[in-house]
């Protein structure tokens, strides 16, 4: 009997442990159509990258929220500003023009610019809970490191910091596709909130400009092109908003389990810091903070001898890409001496390659090294679980309880 029978993609047991899952599709059924999602999921890397290389036959102009949303909090969301598909789910020769407008805001000297400011932030938080002994790392720095980082650059007061993780807890809700239509509703409303609250925003920049992020947004300008206008900017920022939080404080707390369950993993690192950018890319690839992107067959195609037809959805599935044997031997493995750390696809890959890639890996790397500076950095003996948030498309942590020599 085949293995994949006894699995069911919306799951809740699979979504928090996906990999046994991952294993059997690429091993049975590479491209297999899950009823339960409507869509097929493509599990392989070389078969993930023929989808997201090829947007001409499945497009990213699908939306990547995973259910629809019930009559009230449609209505809710009617109300506001109306979305429109820029980066995320935009495909050339749209998607060109918002990546070139948006480009400056996230260009590597802006990035390394920021270190000063961003290793300040991973030195302050760490310096709050450096007596206590033991920290619960995802509320005391996994969350907000990135979320201070991605504020400062957007130009919202730290005093903020309170909506500002509640409007992206909201937009993660519904993009994650696991919620009760209560929760629906009250994420409709949080949309609405931030997008008021953005819109005050962004008139100010263009009265006011300020070196932040959000004014090179206001500002952008290429030739022969219309500068952005306000629901482009809204679904911009919005999206720098998920990617430049949610996603870095799931790799923060991977990584650092990783390296906490791997001692002769940290040891390496301890011996030589110059490996921290190396194990940003191996907690990528293991742990890939969005498993799931989603695409629309443009027509009807094969893949794997397998039919597509036209309009069908394509789930192309990033963690189990990146556990691929045939790319990564031992993938199952934490290896930061892996010699292809960077064959992984966490960050896409083509015209969708994540364009805030750089500042998360720079996150990343200030955020290990800020932490492996505690002595006797160790997991909290009976108090981790390990259990994720529930999601069909991103990745995360929960809780993780560390001890240290106060």
């Amino acid at each position: 009997m085949s293995r994949l029978s006894s699995f069911r993609a919306n799951d809740p047991a699979l979504v928090e442990d996906p990999f046994a899952f991952y294993a059997a599709l690429r091993e049975e059924a590479p491209v297999h159509f899950a009823e339960e999602v409507g869509s097929f999921l493509v599990s392989r890397h070389a078969d993930v990258l023929s989808v997201v290389s090829d947007p001409e036959r499945f497009s990213s102009a699908i939306g990547p929220i995973a259910v629809l949303p019930p009559p009230e909090a449609l209505a809710l969301l009617m109300k506001g500003i109306p979305p429109v598909s820029t980066l995320l789910t935009a495909d050339p020769p749209a998607h060109t023009r918002y990546r070139s407008l948006v480009s400056r805001a996230f260009a590597p000297r802006r990035v390394a610019r920021l270190e000063g400011a961003i290793r300040g932030v991973a030195e302050h938080l760490v310096a709050c809970f450096r007596s206590e002994g033991a920290v619960e790392l995802v509320e005391r720095f996994a969350v907000p490191f990135p979320l201070t980082v991605i504020a400062d650059q957007l130009g919202v007061p730290r005093a903020e910091l309170p909506r500002f993780k509640r409007w992206s807890d909201d937009f993660v809700a519904l993009l994650g596709g696991m919620v009760d239509a209560q929760r629906f509703v009250e994420c409709a409303r949080g949309i609405l909130e931030f997008q008021e609250y953005f819109r005050a925003r962004i008139d100010e920049r263009r009265g006011e400009p300020r070196d932040d992020m959000l004014t090179d947004l206001v500002e952008a300008r290429l030739e022969g092109e219309k500068p952005l206008d306000l629901p482009e900017l809204i679904s911009i920022v919005q999206q720098c908003l998920v990617a430049g939080n949610e996603t870095s404080t799931n790799l923060i707390a991977a990584a650092m389990r990783y390296l906490l369950e791997s001692p002769e993993q940290l040891a390496l690192l301890r011996a030589d810091p110059r490996l921290v950018p190396d194990a940003v890319e191996e907690a990528l690839r293991l742990e890939t903070p969005t498993q799931t992107m989603f695409r629309v067959a443009t027509r009807d195609s094969e893949l794997q001898g397998v039919s597509i037809p036209k309009g069908a959805r394509v789930a192309v599935l990033y963690g189990s890409a990146n556990r691929d044997p045939a790319v990564f031997p031992d993938p199952d493995r934490f290896d930061v001496r892996r010699p292809n750390l960077r064959d992984h696809l966490a960050f896409g890959y083509g015209t969708h390659f994540c364009v805030g890639a750089g500042l998360a890996r720079k996150e990343g790397a200030v955020a290990l090294e800020a932490l492996l500076q505690l002595p006797g950095l160790r997991l909290a003996q009976g108090k981790n679980d390990f259990a994720h948030h529930p999601s069909l498309i991103l990745r995360g942590l929960v809780q993780l309880h560390l001890e240290f020599d106060a």
